[in-house]
Order: C-alpha cells, then structure tokens, then sequence
C-alpha cells in the first residue's frame, strides 16, 4: 500500500535518511546491505563485492526459464531498497525508539497483520456503505 504523504510530518525524508544513516544501510532485522541514494545498480553489486557480502551478492538475480526452458538471469534491485518502518504504524510517532530500518521484504513481513487487519476493515465498511450487511444492523 502506497504511503499517505498527508500523516507523515515534513521532514520525514531527513528523519528517515538519518535512521538509514545511523544504520549504515543495512535492515536492523535481518543486516541486508541496501543501496544508498543515487548509488547504481552496478556500483552497489561491485560494492557487495568488495565488503565480501557474498551471500547478498548472491540475491542481487534470480534464474528464471521460460517455457523453452532457456534460462535468463533477472536482477532484483527491489530487494535491496532500504525503508523505515514505525513499530506502531503511527507515522506521526517519530521518535527514533519507534522507528527500525528495514529492508522492502522485512517492512511488508513486520506490516503484514497490520495490513491485513486495515483491509479486513476497510472491505467490511464498504460493504456497510453499500447496503450489504443491514442484516447485521441492530432492530
């Protein structure tokens, strides 16, 4: 889900380069290396490299066969973006003790209940609005 730029105060941007900054880009929950602003595709996988992050280097691609079984390497620089996550899913509440830097699959992976609870609601309600669930509404 896209973020709502209206709940988060103005300098979020300085907030969150900070907290990637303290954190030397790399997820707090599982030390994925991340790349760092304006840095390309083919300096942070040479940087990978040179750090011996092997193992990361590793999940920069993917193998993937098409139906003549001709395989193909896809890169995947979307595993490696580095992103700030409130604990408590305030992004109002900004203070450090509430934000963790988190690399794209661990935000969704720490997001997901929070997530699935939001949509459960907002389809419940729109239901609601529709007319759908007056047989639930009291006598």
């Amino acid at each position: 889900m896209p973020m709502n730029r209206d709940l988060y105060p103005s300098n979020w941007k300085d907030i969150a380069l900070a907290v990637k900054q303290g954190v030397k880009w790399r997820c707090e929950h599982c030390d994925r290396p991340c790349r760092r602003p304006k840095e390309d595709w083919a300096a942070f996988r040479d940087r990978l490299l040179n750090e011996e992050d092997y193992n990361w280097y590793a999940e920069t691609a993917d193998e993937v066969s098409d139906d003549s079984g001709l395989a193909t390497l896809v890169e995947r620089p979307q595993r490696f973006t580095l992103t700030v996550a409130h604990l408590d899913h305030d992004p109002s509440n900004c203070d450090r003790s509430n934000l963790k830097a988190l690399c794209s699959g661990c935000h969704l992976a720490y997001d997901a209940e929070h997530h699935r609870k939001n949509a459960t609601a907002t389809r419940y309600r729109r239901r609601e609005e529709r007319g759908q669930l007056s047989f639930l509404a009291p006598p």
